[in-house]
């Protein structure tokens, strides 16, 4: 292990374009990302809505079918006409020069077949449940959490159970140690050689050079179509379903002055989410069950590796709360411009809703919709079935394809094998809600729980003063949070929580394994690691 702490040395002096980023700024770039979209998009028309892209990626695979085909899966109602997600653009974009500017592309990971299919059944299981949970983790917990949003709540709270689930199924079957939140190839040649759990994802070279290659080449194609369609327009939406021109997303070039603005805005946004994702690992998912996880590595370190499979890298990055601490940083800033949007602007974010009778009574700025029980405004509705189904459909998704939606749009971009399979495996997952739309669109009508999704509305439905306080209270709460994680992580570590907030995931390991080699306490966990790369399952 005295080679790990030599490539640590050298490690110091790199370039911090070169290096993995302290976790929290990821919290800050999304957060920003947030911000941006939240006050600025469309610009000079804003809605004030957090971020949403699984739609957005819907639509683009409607657009390449419409191209292609002339007619589209997909694309079964006006809502899902043909469009381009330039957030999902960015994203990929910036994480692909971020990885060169790093001098690391992930194709070297090596994953066994079964979580290779977990990936595919993971990517369909998540984007099923986008379309009946009303949006993804990235628009749940990053949107919806800072707006103080009811129906996130009760998503992800599914969510977090579906996630622990398909743990309990990973490590059932002895595919847990593969679930990292970052692979640096330094550190996993090191692991490697030891026969640590944290190096089976080491390959000398491209482990699956074919599919990799035809994924890629599938990309790459792709793209060509939607910047096709960028440049001359798509008007499938008015021969299909007669739908105005003015009110299609690509009758016309998107490419004109007009749109210009919005998309760079939008590409903005995508990058800092991107750059997020590549320069830490930060994922939805990690946020989501680290409070748990990291709750049980604290109380028996051992323990929980045994029972749950986590790599040393792992248990590290659990044990120190950062994924928590980013996520709740994320949730502090934008649930405070957030708040003072509501406070001082009247802005009501644009995914709340409630009913006639409720807003009769509501004291503060207006609903963007009205909207009695009938299925006018589905998106906008609350069905308590499908949040649930549609949350659990989130967590197994999530950790099935190691990594929330976002999250592997950027390892698309770090050209991670599982970053490319989700691609298609996402245009599966959307058929069983497109193809059966009056179906679901019926589910997701009925069974509405609450007269609004905005909680402190709920709590004080005829008091803005009190709606507003409370508000403010959650956003304490949040930032109280951030400081709590990098306090307990800190103490896991034994360093103060100021030195936490300077360490990558990487100088978190080492600096573990040096207390380790001083306490005499290395050969102990050596034995562990060993044990889980042995047990791990490699075909």
């Amino acid at each position: 292990m005295s080679q790990l702490v030599n490539i640590k040395n050298g490690w110091i002096g790199k370039g911090w374009l070169k290096r993995q980023w302290p976790w929290w700024t990821a919290g800050l770039l999304t957060a920003l990302a947030e911000v941006i979209n939240y006050v600025f998009i469309p610009l000079g028309h804003p809605k004030h809505k957090f971020i949403g892209v699984t739609s957005g990626m819907a639509r683009m695979y409607a657009a390449f079918e419409t191209t292609l085909f002339g007619g589209s899966l997909i694309a079964t109602r006006p809502d899902y006409q043909p469009s381009i997600q330039w957030i999902i653009i960015g994203a990929m974009i910036a994480a692909l020069v971020f990885a060169w500017l790093e001098g690391e592309f992930r194709t070297w990971v090596k994953y066994p077949k079964a979580m290779l299919f977990f990936t595919v059944l993971g990517g369909a299981l998540f984007a099923w449940g986008t379309r009946v949970a009303g949006g993804c983790t990235l628009h749940h917990l990053l949107g919806g959490f800072p707006a103080f949003n009811l129906k996130s709540f009760v998503v992800m709270g599914s969510a977090t159970v579906g996630a622990l689930i398909a743990f309990l199924i990973f490590r059932k079957l002895q595919l847990s140690q593969y679930f990292k939140s970052q692979d640096t190839k330094w550190y996993v040649v090191q692991a490697k050689e030891l026969k640590w759990a944290d190096g089976l994802t080491y390959s000398e070279k491209n482990p699956y050079p074919i599919l990799s290659g035809v994924l890629m080449a599938f990309l790459v194609f792709f793209f060509l179509i939607i910047m096709y369609n960028a440049f001359f327009g798509n008007n499938y939406a008015v021969e299909a379903f007669g739908v105005d021109p003015a009110k299609t997303k690509m009758a016309k070039a998107m490419l004109t002055g007009k749109n210009l603005p919005n998309i760079i805005l939008l590409l903005i946004i995508g990058a800092l989410l991107g750059i997020a994702v590549a320069k830490t690992g930060f994922g939805t998912e990690c946020g989501l069950i680290n409070p748990e996880m990291g709750r049980e590595v604290h109380v028996d370190e051992k323990r929980a590796a045994r029972i749950w499979g986590m790599p040393f890298s792992l248990r590290t990055v659990f044990g120190s709360l950062q994924p928590f601490g980013a996520l709740a940083l994320h949730i502090a800033i934008v649930a405070f411009v957030m708040w003072i949007g509501f406070t001082f602007f009247n802005i009501m974010e644009g995914h709340h809703w409630a009913t006639t009778g409720f807003a009769e009574n509501y004291v503060g700025p207006e609903f963007h919709k009205v909207s009695d029980a009938g299925l006018k405004h589905i998106r906008e509705k609350t069905s308590l079935p499908m949040d649930i189904f549609g949350g659990l459909l989130l967590g197994l998704g999530t950790v099935f394809m190691i990594g929330c939606e976002f999250r592997n749009y950027g390892r698309t971009g770090l050209l991670y094998i599982t970053g490319l399979l989700i691609w298609p495996a996402f245009y599966i997952g959307y058929l069983p809600y497109t193809l059966a739309r009056d179906f679901w669109d019926n589910l997701m009508g009925n069974y509405i729980y609450a007269p609004t999704t905005f909680v402190p509305a709920l709590l004080a439905p005829k008091s803005f003063f009190l709606q507003s306080l409370i508000y403010l209270l959650y956003v304490l709460f949040w930032a109280y949070m951030f400081w709590w994680a990098a306090k307990k992580g800190a103490k896991f570590l034994g360093v103060t929580p100021g030195k936490l907030l300077t360490m990558s995931t990487e100088d978190m390991v080492v600096h573990r394994i040096q207390q380790l080699q001083k306490e005499g306490k290395f050969e102990d966990m050596d034995k562990l690691e060993k044990d889980l790369y042995d047990q791990a399952s490699k075909e």
